[in-house]
């Protein structure tokens, strides 16, 4: 009895840190050690090998306690989850590109698409602000005269070349991770250059005219 109870305890324990490491794998040392054989040709990720070429293995020498967000980055993994916390039906992230550009020390802007394997396309634009240790996303509240607000419901995180992005809200979490990248993913490129004239026309030019 005591045996079957032991082996019960074991498996239930082996589950858990299975499914802990599944949700973190992308911060693991031998997750970011296992990253470039990831774009290898032979990968069976349609979306990794689509985009292989682009990803960038050569980390970018950074001095300073500022993490260097800004470049090109497309999809390595991402979903989003409907519905409240605890029953949230998760939808994954067929392609994803953020472009980041650096607009000050701690001032970054930012737009991206995301497309879903229903052909759904969603596009974001705006600003990350670094500050207290943190990454904050930064929203323009009105217009025509604008008020900037720093909201803390996202988490940005950078290691190497990976960059994470998780954002929370009442009925939906969106969850990324992108790879640093030559170029674009050439399927989303139009979509790209309508959302950077959006983020030029109604983020960049209003905070940081010159």
């Amino acid at each position: 009895m005591f045996k079957k109870l032991h082996l019960l305890l074991s498996i239930i324990i082996l589950f858990f840190l299975t499914a802990c490491q599944t949700e973190m794998k992308d911060f693991t040392p031998e997750f970011i050690k296992k990253i470039p054989h990831l774009f290898d040709s032979n990968s069976s990720d349609n979306n990794l090998s689509n985009s292989k070429d682009s990803f960038i293995k050569e980390e970018r020498v950074n001095n300073s306690e500022i993490p260097d967000i800004y470049g090109i980055y497309n999809l390595i993994e991402g979903s989003y989850g409907y519905g409240v916390e605890g029953r949230r039906k998760k939808v994954k992230i067929e392609e994803s590109t953020i472009v980041i550009e650096k607009l000050s020390d701690t001032e970054f802007g930012f737009y991206y698409v995301t497309k879903l394997k229903d052909s759904l396309v969603n596009r974001y634009f705006g600003g990350f602000t670094y500050k207290d240790g943190k990454f904050y996303q930064k929203v323009i509240d009105n217009y025509p005269n604008p008020k900037t607000t720093l909201r803390d419901n996202i988490k940005l995180t950078k290691k190497g070349n990976l960059l994470r992005l998780t954002v929370d809200s009442i009925d939906e979490e969106r969850t990324i991770l992108w790879g640093r990248s030559r170029e674009v993913t050439p399927s989303l490129k139009k979509i790209l250059e309508e959302e950077r004239e959006s983020y030029k026309t109604l983020y960049k030019k209003v905070l940081f005219p010159n």
